[in-house]
């Protein structure tokens, strides 16, 4: 089992999560480096990834394995394109939510993301979300669901963004 399946509902752990991000703010080099991956790859062989996300949350108790490194390191990629933190509601929530353009739009790019499998083509359409939500993002349900990709999560997705 992974460990972030255990940390997962730990709150100290998202405290962890969210003081790493915020200390990206002042490591314009390190934000820079993720921002400008454009594949979990790239995050994954990034120093500012193992040396920065990795390491602290090593430091901080939540030792991640093999398995949680390659599943985080989309998510932290993103959360290097976060500047607003939400703390309202779930990401599916923010896009149904979201004033721009109309209803069928954004529905449809909600349906592009729901028939998403590859992890590449997720992080890289996650992003593109990211910028039209002007940076804003629930950081929680934003690393799960990439943590988590599958047919159960766009199930909560979809329930989410569809009641919203």
């Amino acid at each position: 089992m992974s460990n972030f399946g255990q940390y997962q509902n730990d709150t100290d752990f998202w405290e962890a999560v969210t003081e790493w991000r915020k200390r990206l703010d002042n490591d314009r080099g390190q934000r820079a480096e993720l921002r400008r991956a454009r594949t979990p790859v790239e995050i994954i062989c990034s120093p500012a990834y193992q040396r920065g996300f990795v390491a602290h949350m090593a430091i901080k108790g939540f030792p991640l394995n093999a398995d949680d490194i390659k599943r985080l390191a989309p998510a932290a990629g993103l959360l290097a394109h976060v500047n607003v933190f939400s703390g309202k509601s779930h990401f599916a929530r923010q896009l149904a939510a979201s004033n721009k353009g109309s209803q069928e739009v954004r529905d449809l790019r909600f349906k592009k993301l729901m028939a998403i499998e590859d992890t590449d083509e997720l992080y890289l359409m996650l992003m593109r979300l990211i910028r039209y939500l002007d940076g804003s993002a629930h950081v929680k349900s934003l690393v799960r669901g990439v943590f988590w990709w599958n047919e159960n999560t766009k199930r909560d997705w979809a329930l989410n963004y569809y009641t919203a």
